[in-house]
């Protein structure tokens, strides 16, 4: 099964660790992102899967709801 992460917010992406084609472990930080009010925000996720596509690149502006990557799905979400 194929799943998007999404940005829950507008800013800056100022990291991601995350690879194409590589198996990423659950709880594992994927992105952080650098809101207006200079907060950084970590985006996890609570599976771990095969990142898919990595849909866009560290310094790029993003919105709320954007996607930032696919996974493909490997254990049930916690």
């Amino acid at each position: 099964m194929e799943e998007m992460i999404i940005s829950p917010c507008d800013g800056v992406l100022v990291t991601f660790r995350i690879q194409e084609d590589l198996s990423q472990k659950r709880c594992n930080t994927f992105f952080k992102i650098k809101q207006k009010d200079d907060t950084v925000l970590e985006i996890k996720k609570t599976y771990q899967g095969r990142i898919s596509s990595v849909e866009v690149r560290e310094g790029e502006e993003v919105v709320k709801g954007m996607v930032l990557a696919y996974v493909e799905e490997y254990a049930l979400e916690i």
